[in-house]
């Protein structure tokens, strides 16, 4: 079985595409049922638990923000299909 490892790799990868997706910690702890404090720490301390990074990375594609990993960390716009 193989286990997509997630994109979301650094704290400063988390906010600059939280801000790209226009999000505020509040309205991303939202999406992610967790209080923005938490969204906070995670900028500050990257979760290690792969199904929290999983989550976070779907929140910010439903909001229109990729991560990617290589060739070097970041987060864009993602691909829409009009």
């Amino acid at each position: 079985m193989h286990i997509n490892t997630p994109n979301l790799v650094n704290c400063r990868q988390l906010r600059a595409a939280r801000v790209l997706a226009g999000l505020t910690q509040k309205t991303l702890g939202a999406a992610l049922n967790v209080d923005e404090r938490q969204i906070r720490f995670w900028e500050k301390r990257i979760p290690t638990n792969p199904r929290k990074a999983a989550l976070i990375e779907q929140a910010l594609m439903a909001n229109g923000v990729a991560l990617f990993k290589e060739p070097t960390v970041g987060a864009r716009f993602a691909e829409s299909n009009c």
